[in-house]
């Protein structure tokens, strides 16, 4: 979940591990995925007990999953579909009336992490494979740094108890209000003309763990105050997507991403100056089979080293 003010701001919102661990069951174990293992390592009926997890998981599946979602999985790659999802995730924002406008970075970005909870060399990793995922995608200047003066995104790792208090510090008043009913949350600034200058983002560990969205925050919160800051039930297969069961980003987010850092998109471009160039720069991208290739490198993301992609 994010939330976007003119300067220009908007909001996005969206226990210790073992150190003997594997990073990869670290993760599952964090994201509470080991249903399947458990399952395996019964005794007696084990064969019996996985089956019956895998069904109980599929039938769960069904039931939650609207249809038109299912549909859109083999719909996204039509070049109708990826222009309705960019103008979904793009332009506006989650709460307010912001301007339908296009907002990107038009200078290198710097990320300073604050670590106010316990685990943050997996933290550390989780966040640095994104961010290599981010620089290779968008060919952006993405950097972390030491210094808190010299970044101009802010990272923390918190709490749930700290939350309230650090939003209402650093993010101001009114943003605490955007709190209720997000698992986390983010805010970025740009000026009138689109050019994002700053971002926060609040990783509440505790309660990303308790809904199994620790990684999913850690992607979707700074992939947000890239400029992608509107969440959407039309864009699918999505981390933008609150009913996606994605964790990292799928092949249409590598495109939306794309899309947005090409030259030919503009920071401010309206809506309607958008839409030629967009169908244009769409259909440029297919000839050249980048739609294709998004959909294969969002198998080989370095962040699929930790989840399953």
């Amino acid at each position: 979940m994010i939330r976007v003010v003119h300067s220009y701001e908007k909001a996005i919102t969206g226990g210790d591990v073992d150190r003997k661990m594997t990073i990869e069951d670290r993760v599952a174990k964090i994201e509470g995925r080991l249903v399947t293992s458990i399952a395996a390592k019964s005794s007696g009926s084990g064969v019996t007990n996985c089956l019956f997890f895998k069904l109980l998981i599929l039938l769960t599946v069904c039931l939650l999953c609207p249809v038109k979602l299912l549909a859109a999985t083999h719909d996204w790659q039509k070049t109708a579909f990826i222009m309705h999802s960019f103008n979904e995730v793009a332009l506006g924002s989650e709460y307010g009336n912001s301007a339908l406008k296009v907002r990107k970075w038009d200078k290198p970005i710097r990320i300073y992490v604050e670590h106010q909870v316990k685990d943050s060399q997996l933290h550390d990793e989780l966040l640095d494979a994104h961010i290599s995922d981010l620089q290779k995608i968008t060919k952006l200047d993405i950097k972390r740094v030491s210094n808190r003066r010299k970044a101009n995104i802010r990272y923390y790792f918190t709490s749930q108890k700290k939350l309230p208090a650090l939003v209402k510090s650093v993010s101001g008043r009114n943003s605490v209000k955007y709190l209720r009913n997000s698992v986390c949350m983010a805010t970025m600034r740009a000026n009138h003309s689109g050019s994002i200058h700053s971002a926060v983002v609040y990783i509440p560990v505790d309660q990303a763990r308790m809904h199994a969205k620790l990684v999913s925050c850690i992607v979707e919160e700074l992939t947000q105050v890239l400029g992608l800051p509107r969440d959407s039930d039309e864009v699918y297969p999505s981390i933008f997507n609150d009913h996606s069961f994605n964790d990292g980003l799928t092949g249409l987010d590598i495109v939306l991403l794309k899309i947005l850092y090409h030259r030919q998109i503009k920071s401010g471009m309206s809506r309607g100056k958008l839409q030629p160039v967009l169908k244009k720069l769409i259909n440029k991208m297919r000839k050249k089979g980048e739609i294709n290739r998004s959909k294969k490198l969002a198998k080989t993301l370095s962040l699929c080293s930790y989840i399953d992609c």
